[in-house]
């Protein structure tokens, strides 16, 4: 798998809230920035880990590690910021977000309430172009295939396989997208 940089992620994450286009990078972060708090604890968790393996941005590292927990606590979101996350990652309604996980794909949308929550036996992985429902709970080690979606209120334990549409408490598979899910 090919490492991005840091601000391609972030372009990736901002294109997943607001298109670009014409208006320009500088303008639709600065207003994602300010209005979407969702995007603001990704920006600062990418900032963290780009600076994390720098002795030479240890101090930079050392601010950007409070801010980065100030805005968490603000908003409600737990995350680390070694969690493996590709872009596209957006966090449309924030507070009460847990995310532990082993690894989150490509362009996959959280809603509020939302628990990836590892377990003794690990932490779950999420695949591409997933969505994710508000007070959502997918803990364990177990894998959510692509292009998936996971119902509102859904209690995830085990895997699930690419396409499937899965809710239920327990979640169980109750329908299959047929086409590739764009956010």
């Amino acid at each position: 798998m090919e490492q991005q940089s840091v601000w391609s992620l972030i372009r990736e994450d901002l294109e997943a809230y607001e298109k670009i286009g014409e208006k320009g990078f500088f303008k639709v972060f600065l207003k994602q920035y300010f209005k979407t708090p969702g995007f603001k604890v990704i920006f600062y968790m990418r900032l963290c880990k780009a600076a994390s393996g720098y002795k030479l941005l240890k101090p930079l590292y050392l601010l950007l590690r409070l801010k980065f927990r100030r805005v968490q606590v603000r908003y409600g979101i737990q995350l680390d910021y070694r969690t493996h996350i590709a872009g596209g990652f957006s966090i449309m309604h924030y507070s009460g977000i847990v995310i532990s996980a082993e690894k989150i794909g490509r362009h996959v949308q959280l809603r509020q309430g939302t628990t990836l929550g590892n377990t003794d036996k690990g932490k779950p992985t999420i695949g591409d172009h997933v969505f994710i429902g508000a007070n959502a709970t997918i803990i364990g080690n177990i894998t959510i295939g692509n292009n998936c979606t996971v119902g509102a209120g859904s209690v995830v334990t085990k895997s699930f396989e690419d396409n499937s549409i899965i809710a239920g408490n327990p979640a169980k598979v109750i329908g299959h997208n047929t086409s590739l899910q764009e956010f």
